[in-house]
């Protein structure tokens, strides 16, 4: 029988379990347990991989043969596949409504625990060219500005732009705070020519569209 490693060489990746991944990806055990016992023991406390994703450092220590090393390299595995799926989740295509931007983004933002605002980059034919994360946190003054989404804009010689943040409450209702950006984001945008065509707020299954509710008019 195949080692994990033999294994993926002989067969591919896809041909492991979750534990034999986990194995791979671990690489050694330590005096208190075997590479396999670690990799059980991770996949007994997270069998769900999103709780993994959202699992911190101290947590994944507790875990018995986990140090800080292997607990980093955990997170930074998880967040590529964080990033991987933000890259599928809309296809390099035209984007023909906000219906099309709202359902791709339940996938990748429900059941996360913290707010999290997207930039959804477009040409003038409303292809995408590129969805990038602006920032992790609350949609405060204090922490998200304009100049970081018409930064990227510009960048990546963006015509219009779609955002993009989630409610961990699942409540669709927008803030004050919300609205205050969004229609600041709104004239900076007039100003430079670069278009908000709309703000999208993800709940746990439904989106709403600031455009569609009035709150951005044309």
């Amino acid at each position: 029988m195949f080692k994990p490693r033999e294994q993926l060489m002989q067969h591919g990746a896809a041909s492991l379990t979750d534990e034999q991944l986990a194995a791979v990806i671990l690489r050694v055990g330590n005096q208190q347990a075997t590479v396999q016992e670690v990799a059980q023991s991770l996949l007994k406390q997270y069998p769900d991989f999103r709780d993994l994703e959202q699992a911190s450092l101290t947590e994944l220590v507790r875990l018995t043969g986990i140090g800080p090393v292997k607990a980093m390299e955990l997170q930074a595995i998880c967040e590529l596949s964080h990033r991987l799926q933000m890259q599928r989740t809309i296809r390099f295509g035209v984007i023909a409504s906000s219906q099309m931007v709202g359902q791709r983004m339940i996938d990748l933002l429900a059941g996360e625990t913290q707010e999290q605002l997207l930039v959804v980059l477009l040409d003038v034919k409303n292809q995408v060219i590129q969805i990038k994360q602006i920032y992790i946190g609350t949609l405060n003054s204090s922490v998200a500005h304009p100049r970081e989404i018409f930064k990227l804009a510009v960048q990546y010689s963006a015509a219009k732009f779609i955002l993009v943040h989630n409610h961990p409450s699942g409540q669709l209702t927008p803030s004050t705070q919300d609205i205050a950006f969004t229609k600041r984001v709104t004239g900076c945008g007039e100003l430079m020519g670069i278009t908000c065509l709309d703000h999208l707020i993800i709940g746990s299954q439904h989106y709403l569209s600031l455009r569609e509710e009035g709150y951005l008019t044309d």
